[in-house]
């Protein structure tokens, strides 16, 4: 019998090549006449932000722009950018850039609408626990990297100062921009770890307990566009066939795992990040095939599945090796976009299972459609170091700096 479950899709979006310049129109039909436009420096200097102002100009929408999002969506910079958009009374947030541009926005929407306080209690709201006192602004969002979905899903994953964690506070988006020619200027290991953060999101959705026929489609799909596309782009990123894939994988991916759900490998990316700094994709890239082992002890056809999505035939039914055949298929993926090892970052095996106290026990790596126990996070961790060579293997057109 298939697993019942809910559909659904929280907002519209527009993809193609140069939709950036359908924005405005977009935009509009939101509701937003005067915006908060967010991003960072990089994207700034790149002249994205100021292409999508003028296109928000010429509908008629009023801008404010915000360019100092930090990586990782500190809540510091949540609250100078919620402070500017009350005080300009921006009526809507639009943004362009990475995760954390798109997270930092969506966050925004909220604090602007209802107030700091809802930072002290992030739990409770995230749980459902506690209801805003008022309606999120509005939020269009426009990625340039394709990796965190965010654009589609309905938290925004921040640094809390007061929780000392990364948690995800809700905020869904109103209406998503996909336009692959603004990935074409991310480096070589940003458009690897990206594209393997898609990938993990599709990985966890297969085996998160809230998973449909629905979202395990999305995933199945997002996987085999990573496994196919994602070295290309990695050689030369100016194939826009491989950037148009890895965008919509990317996009198919975030879908899936907000219908579906992530757990122990994101619990693990986010103490990892929120312990080291370490980019959120290189963290979950490093743990997925630790993940994929875990996961095939009860999911073994799934996982079985997911190998073929790679395209590599799997020719065993036993759960232990079927994970350890596919998990070997994913490091191949590893080595062949350039991903650094952990040992090559400068880390140690104590540091990586330092963090175990955090992971064990946090709701999110609880989500897992299995039991978790305590020996399951060590295992994971430890896997994640010692099953991955310490070399990152280059592909053809990649420097040492590339691999950080």
């Amino acid at each position: 019998m298939l697993k019942s479950g809910i559909y659904m899709q929280l907002a519209p979006v527009l993809f193609g090549r140069g939709v950036l310049a359908q924005a405005g129109e977009k935009t509009g039909e939101t509701g937003i006449t005067n915006a908060l436009l967010v991003t960072d420096r990089t994207v700034l200097q790149l002249g994205w932000a100021d292409r999508l102002a003028s296109y928000l100009k010429a509908a008629g929408i009023s801008v404010t722009l915000w360019a100092e999002v930090e990586t990782d969506t500190p809540e510091h910079t949540v609250r100078a950018a919620a402070a500017l958009a009350r005080d300009r009374q921006a009526d809507g947030v639009v943004a362009i850039g990475g995760g954390s541009t798109l997270d930092t926005a969506k966050a925004v929407s909220v604090i602007a609408s209802c107030g700091e306080a809802i930072l002290q209690e992030i739990p409770a709201f995230l749980s459902g626990q506690k209801r805003y006192p008022a309606k999120p602004l509005p939020a269009v969002l426009i990625p340039t990297t394709s990796g965190t979905g965010s654009e589609v899903t309905f938290v925004a994953v921040i640094s809390s100062e007061t929780l000392n964690c990364k948690i995800g506070l809700p905020c869904p988006p109103a209406y998503a921009i996909l336009d692959p020619l603004l990935t074409v200027t991310m480096p070589p290991l940003v458009t690897a770890f990206t594209g393997m953060d898609a990938f993990s999101h599709a990985c966890e959705a297969l085996t998160e307990r809230k998973n449909t026929p629905h979202s395990d489609l999305l995933s199945y799909e997002a996987i085999r566009l990573v496994s196919r596309w994602l070295p290309t782009a990695v050689r030369d990123g100016n194939n826009l066939e491989a950037r148009e894939h890895l965008a919509l994988a990317s996009n198919y991916a975030g879908i899936a795992f907000n219908e579906s759900g992530v757990h122990l490998g994101h619990s693990v990316a986010h103490a990892l990040g929120h312990a080291y700094h370490l980019p959120h994709g290189i963290c979950c890239a490093l743990v997925t095939p630790a993940i994929v082992e875990f996961t095939a002890k009860t999911h073994p056809d799934k996982i079985k599945r997911m190998g073929e999505a790679m395209g590599s035939s799997v020719h065993t039914d036993d759960p232990a090796e079927i994970g350890r055949q596919v998990a070997g298929h994913v490091r191949t993926l590893l080595r062949q976009t350039g991903i650094p090892s952990l040992a090559a970052q400068g880390y140690a095996r104590e540091q990586i299972l330092a963090v175990k106290p955090s992971v064990y026990g946090e709701p999110l790596s609880m989500a897992c459609d299995g039991t978790v126990t305590e020996q399951d996070v060590e295992d994971v961790l430890a896997g994640m170091y010692d099953h991955y060579r310490d070399e990152c293997c280059l592909l053809d057109g990649l420097s040492d700096s590339d691999c950080g």
